[in-house]
């Protein structure tokens, strides 16, 4: 199916078929990977974060602990 065609079905059907064959827009229901808000010393903010085993990566790409920076 084309995205055009995903997009054209009614909305539970259209969740079914995104979750199999994704078309590149937001997945319903939860993220693929875990993130969390950390504050990050080398950004100054408070930013989203992706987990990755024990580390996790803010937005700009900044490496730090999962307990956020030290």
């Amino acid at each position: 199916m084309t995205r055009e065609q995903i997009l054209n079905l009614p909305r539970p059907l259209r969740i079914a078929v995104q979750l199999v064959a994704p078309t590149g827009q937001h997945r319903p229901r939860g993220a693929i990977v875990d993130t969390r808000f950390v504050d990050c010393t080398p950004c100054g903010v408070s930013t989203v974060a992706s987990v990755h085993g024990g580390t996790v990566l803010c937005a700009e790409g900044h490496q730090q602990p999962v307990g956020g920076a030290q």
